[in-house]
């Protein structure tokens, strides 16, 4: 695949975009993710991005909203830091699968910090109520340009005092690194094709510049091993 393909953010959806998605075309794809997402360190970014923001906010307990959350690992890795430093926290997972969800509550059984619901983050019905803190972990690379800016307008309105996004660098280099983590990893189809086409949707750094400060000039964006981004967004001054 030329380099120069990597230039704009690919169009095309995913496989697992499709919500009626069930069985072991589900347990399967998200297995193979959690492995590799574990290998990489892909949590850790996460956990990294929820201590800073704890640290920033200041606040003895917290309201946490994961939109478009999966199957929870995000979630659990998160729980288990807050049980750790002893943080007061309500979790909640959100997803418009309900099969997935299904998946995300039998993985959680051990965390009550955690609820699910099964909501299309972009129904006119949806609001974020409550929540400080909203995370986009592996998300937004899922959507347009135009459904990224009214999921963040969202939160701004909401009265989010952070959003934390972690998500994919796409570059050529991580494109072809994948196809070996898929061989070590024995991924089922729908995981290489859509892990594969995700980096081709995943963001350049200035693209991340220009989405934080549509909503706020309090940010910090750092790149991370893995091929990922790290963007904190604050927001408790600018409502």
């Amino acid at each position: 695949m030329p380099v120069n393909t990597f230039k704009k953010r690919a169009t095309e959806k995913e496989i697992i975009d499709d919500f009626s998605l069930s069985g072991t075309e589900i347990t399967d794809t998200f297995d193979s993710i959690e492995k590799v997402n574990t290998w990489l360190g892909g949590n850790q970014v996460l956990v990294d991005s929820f201590k800073k923001c704890t640290q920033r906010l200041h606040a003895s307990s917290l309201v946490l909203h994961d939109l478009g959350c999966g199957s929870g690992d995000g979630l659990i890795s998160l729980a288990k830091f807050a049980r750790k430093k002893k943080r007061t926290v309500q979790f909640t997972g959100i997803d418009a699968n309900a099969h997935v969800i299904d998946l995300a509550k039998k993985q959680s059984s051990n965390f009550p910090e955690i609820e699910y619901r099964v909501q299309n983050i972009f129904a006119k019905a949806y609001q974020i109520q409550g929540a400080d803190i909203a995370t986009f972990n592996l998300c937004l690379h899922h959507f347009s340009e135009e459904e990224i800016d009214q999921l963040l307008d969202k939160c701004k309105a909401a009265g989010v005092k952070a959003i934390i996004i972690n998500d994919l660098h796409r570059h050529w280099l991580a494109y072809y690194a994948f196809h070996l983590v898929c061989w070590i990893f024995r991924s089922p189809k729908i995981a290489k094709e859509d892990g594969l086409l995700s980096i081709r949707k995943g963001f350049k750094r200035q693209e991340l510049h220009e989405m934080a400060q549509n909503i706020s000039p309090d940010y910090q964006l750092r790149w991370r091993w893995a091929f990922r981004w790290q963007l904190l967004i604050f927001l408790e001054n600018e409502t």
